[in-house]
């Protein structure tokens, strides 16, 4: 087991490293000999200032800080460099813009990445000596734009999108993959929407980050990737970072997925992701407020169950049309274990709480994803190893609230402090249990349905 310690470098154009007992200290090239940004920065700068934008120093250090983690936790191994198969320790080094306003937020960011990712975190903020972004020579006339939102090609940022386009919205949308299936989603569900909305021309901003096996020496690589969200965000705020109408950073995310309650006592901690939880949320946005950017990140859907986004779709037949184009399985590349192609498995906690949505908004046969698993009952018969793990624990969290629906108000605590008022956590309660139900509702209609 080793400690590890990346240092971003504006100077160096090669990976260095040296080892002492424990720690492997490792300098990360940030440009590259002609000097232009790496890991895939360059070519979002390159499209933005095709439109017209400029992001603001700040906004570029951020995404560079989350280029280093990202960095760090897919290729940090945890089996090799963990003390109890989980926790790594990674320490940080990044030349900043503003030192003095970087350094007030340094205990939140370490908080931030702590809760997310289960490691400890460590992070050191210098002075840059020179601005990293440089003005185009020719900047266009841009447009203005009415929302700024994450995009990943799953169901919650699609209904969203789908939305916004409804309703005539001038749309920025933010994607990041690291694999070809997520990408080839985004792709195809923007080349639906240019059929179904011409006129709309979303702003698509993505970034392709994936760094080379091994690329850190002795790290080994790592698949958890726990900081996928925090790069996912941190390109949003670069690329909103000198938009003045635009403040806030959307994140759609049903209530259930982003509470992320463990389904019974053996998932906990680690275990359990926290992408979009609200303690995460309001860590960013504490973060954003230190460094006065004018910026928060919200998740409009909160308080919806993944069923009353797609039922409260604002073109629910559209939306029928191209659910089969999102991506929601937590794996859909295991189905080469069974000789198909990348699908839904139909089994993981994302894919049954997308089949419990499905059927709230379009009833028992309303689904045409693909699923390796048909249904319920070839779940509960599968020899395979774990295919029926994820919808036993679901039933066994669905028993539990029923025969104690107030232990709702408890669990929401489960995965993180919750900052706000009664009437919030109530909110929050309600929505784990309507979500809960959601899919206890499916999981009745298949077994009737097989009788």
């Amino acid at each position: 087991m080793k400690r590890y310690k990346l240092i971003a470098s504006y100077e160096e154009a090669k990976v260095k490293c040296h080892s002492t007992n424990d720690l492997e200290v490792v300098v990360i090239p940030m440009l590259t000999k002609d000097g232009q940004f790496e890991y895939g920065i360059e070519k979002v700068c390159g499209k933005l200032f095709e439109k017209g934008i400029v992001p603001t120093e700040y906004g570029f250090d951020i995404l560079a800080l989350a280029t280093l983690v990202y960095l760090a936790d897919t290729r940090i191994s945890r089996e090799i460099h963990s003390q109890d198969s989980w926790t790594r320790e990674i320490s940080l080094e990044l030349p900043v813009y503003d030192n003095s306003k970087f350094i007030k937020a340094q205990n939140v960011f370490e908080r931030m990445l702590n809760f997310l990712t289960g490691d400890k975190w460590t992070i050191c903020f210098t002075t840059k000596k020179s601005t990293s972004i440089k003005q185009p020579e020719e900047i266009q006339e841009r447009k203005t734009y009415d929302v700024a939102s994450l995009f990943s090609g799953g169901m919650d940022s699609l209904i969203s999108t789908i939305n916004y386009l409804e309703q005539n919205k001038n749309v920025m949308l933010i994607s990041h993959a690291g694999d070809g299936f997520t990408k080839n989603s985004q792709k195809n569900i923007l080349e639906e929407f240019e059929g179904k909305y011409p006129h709309a021309e979303p702003l698509y901003l993505d970034l392709w980050m994936v760094f080379e096996k091994d690329f850190l020496p002795n790290g080994g690589n790592e698949n958890s990737t726990r900081s996928r969200s925090f790069l996912f965000i941190a390109l949003g705020i670069f690329a909103i970072s000198n938009l003045p109408e635009i403040n806030v950073l959307q994140v759609p995310e049903n209530g259930l997925i982003a509470l992320n309650i463990p389904l019974d006592e053996l998932r906990v901690g680690s275990y359990s992701t926290r992408t979009t939880h609200p303690f995460y949320l309001n860590l960013w946005n504490e973060v954003l407020k230190s460094l006065e950017m004018n910026k928060t990140v919200s998740n409009p859907c909160w308080n919806k169950t993944k069923g009353e986004m797609a039922l409260e779709c604002l073109n629910k037949d559209y939306l029928s049309e191209i659910i089969d184009k999102s991506i929601s399985c937590s794996s859909p590349i295991k189905a080469r274990w069974k000789k198909l192609p990348p699908q839904h498995c139909g089994y993981c906690v994302p894919c049954i709480i997308r089949r419990a949505a499905m059927c709230k908004a379009f009833g028992k046969n309303g689904d045409v994803t693909v699923y390796t698993a048909k249904d319920i009952d070839s779940i509960i018969n599968s020899h395979a190893e774990g295919e029926g793990i994820q919808l036993r624990s679901f039933q066994y969290a669905i028993k539990r609230l029923k025969n104690n629906p107030t232990l709702a108000n408890l669990l929401v605590y489960k995965t993180g402090a919750i900052v706000g008022d009664n009437k919030y956590v109530n909110e929050l309660a309600d929505v784990y249990r309507r979500g809960l139900f959601e899919v206890d509702a499916f999981i009745i209609c298949e077994l009737e349905e097989n009788k």
